[in-house]
């Protein structure tokens, strides 16, 4: 490893005559962070947990100021820190050196969310994919393999919506004559087009510290059949970890209404979790109107745990833009979040312990733990398996006598999920206690406490 340093510092000597001081402070800056870099090129990917991450602007305005502010709120560190870039209109290549050097200073990694947009000056998807953005990628790519540190860098997000110009609906849409296969629609096929461009140009530079991230929205912006998110997957050569944007609106807004976190995010994570790719919730928040948002957050963190394994970081977006976002929004939302992401299995640091970006999670015989937990009413029971066995969930009170069988079955390898409602064989509700779920299985038995509030 000391060789690999070595000669990076010895290379970097040999172009100092060529760099003005301020690059060569820069680049001697690095030798900090390179035991890392050699150790992986790449951002690594937990084998357990899930990183705690956040968009931390620094934005009195909104009530939001900044990375040291958030982490004295949350009561932990961030391990990934996500801000926002555009792409300049004199297509000067601008990688963030500063902010990148800054959140590496604080020990988390970059999340650059890369616009293809400047203020009020939309760009579409033909003039990357027909090459007028190929010396400013280029450009920029080059500055990202001197720059050297692992980082994250998403690029054109929520493309499956309308309210950004690189979106699939605002670049030819459902038309199938406008690009390519003439059996697809033009408007997911000209971004997978746009997307693999972009990542074939920092191949082609020998740019190997960045993670990719491909971040479709959790919903659609139109009920076109031809406008779903699968449609717009660049493929896995070129993707890294898969990221899901979404928010509750609550009833911030005339068009919506309030949305738990499991809904939020359950059908885009059974849409995706079978790609073998870590996932990332890369933007998420709740408003205070409309519902609980402290049970709303105590959700994100036992869903997560509990219902959502290959989730490994979980980006809060922590502004009061749109609706009060932010964890502080009140004091019984900052004690939520506070107490929950205490849980170790959410890391506020490297992990020191990975997993190959690509490899599926192994299986495994688990009973995950029920949720919500407590309950008034009903309770979603997961379960894992390492390969195909009979298996029986059955509820117990503390006398140990069987109030419920919930499910029987033969199951293949995986993840299975069962729904109890609280009521006992006879169909009547059981009063408020404790109880114990007790997972048979042909391998071992498993149980977890269960507590109903009525």
């Amino acid at each position: 490893m000391s060789q690999g340093v070595n000669a990076i510092l010895s290379c970097a000597r040999r172009h100092l005559g060529k760099a003005p001081r301020r690059a060569s402070t820069r680049l001697f800056g690095l030798a900090t962070f390179l035991l890392a870099a050699v150790s992986w090129s790449q951002v690594p990917v937990p084998a357990t947990g899930c990183y705690h991450a956040a968009f931390t602007p620094n934005d009195p305005a909104h009530g939001a100021y900044g990375h040291d502010e958030f982490v004295t709120l949350a009561h932990k560190p961030i391990a990934i820190e996500m801000f926002y870039t555009g792409w300049p209109s004199n297509k000067t290549p601008d990688f963030p050196f500063t902010v990148c050097d800054t959140i590496v200073k604080k020990g988390s990694y970059p999340h650059v969310t890369w616009e293809p947009w400047t203020g009020g000056n939309p760009y579409g998807l033909d003039p990357i994919i027909n090459g007028w953005w190929d010396a400013y990628l280029t450009g920029y790519a080059n500055q990202v393999k001197f720059w050297a540190k692992p980082l994250f860098i998403r690029v054109g997000h929520e493309m499956n919506g309308d309210w950004y110009p690189w979106g699939g609906k605002n670049n030819g849409g459902g038309t199938l004559n406008g690009f390519g296969d003439s059996t697809k629609p033009d408007g997911p096929e000209r971004f997978v087009a746009a997307f693999r461009h972009i990542r074939h140009i920092f191949d082609s530079a020998g740019v190997t510290n960045v993670s990719w991230i491909w971040s479709p929205n959790n919903f659609s912006s139109s009920g076109d059949a031809w406008n779903t998110p699968e449609r717009y997957y660049p493929g896995d050569d070129v993707v890294d970890w898969i990221g899901l944007d979404g928010y509750n609106w609550g009833t911030s807004q005339t068009w919506s209404g309030w949305s738990s976190f499991y809904s939020t995010f359950s059908d885009c994570y059974n849409r995706f979790s079978s790609y073998g790719k870590p996932m990332m919730i890369a933007e998420f928040a709740s408003t205070e109107l409309g519902g609980d948002k402290s049970q709303w957050i105590r959700d994100v963190f036992l869903y997560t745990k509990g219902l959502f394994p290959k989730i490994k970081a979980l980006t809060w977006f922590n502004t009061n833009k749109e609706t009060d976002w932010r964890i502080n929004s009140t004091v019984a939302a900052a004690v939520a979040y506070q107490q929950s992401v205490a849980d170790d299995y959410f890391l506020g640091g490297v992990a020191t312990t990975v997993v190959h970006a690509s490899r599926p999670e192994s299986g495994r015989l688990a009973l995950l733990s029920p949720v919500p937990n407590p309950s008034n009413g009903g309770i979603r029971f997961s379960f894992l398996l390492p390969r195909s066995m009979k298996s029986t969930l059955r509820v117990y009170n503390l006398l140990g006598q069987e109030v419920r069988r919930v499910g029987e079955g033969v199951f293949g390898q995986g993840l299975h999920f069962w729904y109890w409602d609280g009521r006992d064989d006879r169909g009547c509700e059981l009063s408020s206690g404790m109880y114990l779920a007790i997972l048979d299985t042909e391998q071992k038995r498993l149980s977890q406490k269960i507590l109903l509030t009525k």
